[in-house]
């Protein structure tokens, strides 16, 4: 679904959990997903991305907003000769450094979590050990990657330490990743249920409003348009 000149919605259908938001930007020299879905979507990701006209084999970057499964899933089977994008602070938990901070308290819990669920907990397990993602790039707030208009990465610590928006210069538009929601047409905060600091992810919302986007693309519920 194209929601600016160069920008699209590929939404990803999650069994029995609505669909999960990636973006693709494009330009004349780039092309660039925005996180890269749950173990087992490649074929579904290169689907959408060939439904937008354009292949996987094509792509340049993948920005990774933050270290959960589901917005890493697929990087591996994407990634060459895509360069893997993430903040600074996100990074070792994504390239096997450090275990990723939801997977380590899933583990912890394990032999109280119902059998029903531990398969994505033993499945999560097997990826960090056995798939790490190589990030060729780590950034940090105010960075600008100069491709598709200007993409500013702005750090939005909460959901985890180092999440990051995704600010398309160009349109106007926030790729917020798990940072933001979007509930009754309005901009909500990151789900506290999943939030590793909530002070930290309310003044991360605040941070994004204050930025007055033109619309905002929440991984979990979609794209708003604001003006």
């Amino acid at each position: 679904m194209k929601i600016a000149e160069n920008i699209a919605v590929l939404p990803i259908l999650r069994e029995g959990m609505g669909a999960l938001n990636l973006v693709l930007a494009w330009d004349s020299n780039s092309l660039v997903l925005v996180d890269a879905g749950l173990p087992g979507q490649a074929d579904e990701i290169k689907a959408a991305i060939a439904a937008e006209g354009f292949g996987a084999e094509d792509l340049t970057h993948i920005i990774i907003t933050h270290q959960d499964w589901d917005h890493i899933g697929c990087v591996n089977e994407l990634a060459p000769p895509a360069k893997v994008v993430a903040h600074a602070e996100e990074a070792p938990y994504i390239d096997g450094r450090t275990m990723p901070i939801k997977l380590a308290a899933r583990l912890a819990q394990y032999h109280s979590t119902p059998e029903a669920m531990r398969p994505n907990i033993d499945r999560w397990k097997n990826m960090f050990e056995n798939n790490p993602i190589t990030v060729a790039q780590e950034v940090t707030d105010g960075q600008v990657l100069p491709i598709c208009g200007g993409i500013e990465i702005i750090h939005v610590p909460g959901h985890t330490p180092g999440h990051i928006a995704v600010h398309m210069q160009a349109s106007g538009i926030i790729i917020c990743g798990d940072a933001a929601n979007i509930t009754d047409g309005k901009i909500t905060g990151s789900n506290p249920i999943h939030t590793h600091n909530m002070p930290q992810a309310e003044a991360s919302l605040e941070k994004i409003k204050n930025r007055n986007p033109k619309g905002i693309v929440a991984y979990h519920t979609g794209f708003l348009p604001l003006c």
